[in-house]
């Protein structure tokens, strides 16, 4: 016997949306913004600066920000419980972190650098530039503890301090060590484009990758590139990944079975986020090698991944809708890009 259709039990905002509301900021929503350079900010009492939300990919699980510095400006001191990986888009400038009664650390940052702040130490970030505004990328895991804990003060006025994830060492964000395979721990990347991956053939032809966990954070990022004439398989996972394309030009698409495929340019300053489930691929379409910044997931360290279900579910290229590798093939063509890697037989 069928049973009758009912709407979605709607239960009011969730703990999350209320932090949003307070905020007071713009939020992007859905799977693709095209320039996160070009979006408009709006000034943040909180942070002292300009910004606006992202909670894409319809999830709570992650969100990010985009927040600008104006010249010769700086944020307003914060902490927070959530974790907070950096990717620098444009301008230079430095950051100071302490534990209230520690001498403060800086370093410094320019366009390019990736970093995390360490578990709810106090931060600032400063532009040093007179004259060019800074603007960055972050993504935290703030949706799982405002959900969590419903509760703004233990947020951001915990006093504890996690002395295992920065205890004030002089040398804390030079440090670098490989953990394994595809895998780094570190505390600051100089440069996206130009740190050195490894090869990952599952993921593609000539793809290669490097994970990496930053400032002992549990949030997990990479970096992927695929050279000219390469794309990757169709892939699907959890939700609340954050794709930020670093160098090159193509096209990503999306969709997720019995739903219509979407397209997307994308570009340097390009954001995608695909749902839960939603498979998706990235095809380098250019005369360039490609990059891309995201964050998503568990850190190497700490990914468990072990006693863990299958977190990737790859589509093989014999597998994916027939239509899919002709329509890349023809606008390598239309580009004048020659590639000599093959993935399906035509």
């Amino acid at each position: 016997m069928r049973l009758p259709y009912r709407d979605p039990i709607q239960l009011g905002p969730t703990p999350y949306e209320e932090f949003l509301e307070k905020e007071g900021l713009p939020v992007i929503r859905g799977y693709f913004l095209e320039d996160l350079k070009a979006v408009e900010l709006k000034p943040w009492k909180r942070m002292g600066a300009l910004g606006c939300y992202l909670n894409m990919g319809d999830q709570q699980e992650t969100d990010a920000y985009i927040c600008e510095i104006p010249p010769a400006s700086q944020t307003l001191p914060q902490r927070h419980l959530f974790e907070t990986p950096i990717y620098i888009v444009t301008g230079r400038g430095a950051t100071t972190v302490w534990h209230e009664g520690d001498s403060k650390r800086t370093f410094e940052w320019s366009a390019g650098t990736i970093f995390a702040i360490p578990l709810n130490v106090s931060y600032q970030h400063f532009n040093v530039s007179k004259d060019e505004p800074v603007r960055f990328l972050a993504g935290t895991n703030a949706p799982q503890l405002m959900n969590f804990f419903h509760n703004e003060d233990f947020i951001f006025r915990n006093p504890f301090q996690f002395r295992d994830r920065f205890s004030n060492e002089p040398e804390y964000f030079s440090h670098n060590k490989r953990l394994t395979v595809r895998s780094w721990e570190t505390n600051l990347i100089p440069d996206v484009n130009s740190f050195a991956l490894d090869e990952y053939p599952m993921k593609g032809p000539g793809v290669r990758i490097m994970r990496f966990g930053i400032a002992g954070t549990t949030y997990g990022c990479h970096i992927q590139e695929f050279p000219v004439g390469s794309r990757s398989t169709f892939h699907r996972h959890g939700p609340g990944a954050i794709v930020t394309v670093t160098q090159g030009t193509g096209f990503a698409m999306v969709w997720r079975e019995g739903e219509e495929r979407q397209r997307f340019e994308i570009r340097p300053g390009t954001i995608y986020s695909p749902s839960d489930l939603m498979y998706h691929g990235h095809f380098n379409t250019g005369h360039t090698t490609m990059r891309h910044f995201a964050m998503r997931g568990r850190s190497p360290k700490y990914s468990q991944d072990r006693y863990r279900t299958k977190l990737h579910d790859m589509l093989p290229f014999d597998e994916e809708p027939p239509d899919i590798h002709p329509e890349y093939l023809r606008e390598l063509a239309k580009n004048g890009v020659k590639t000599e890697i093959s993935v399906v037989e035509e």
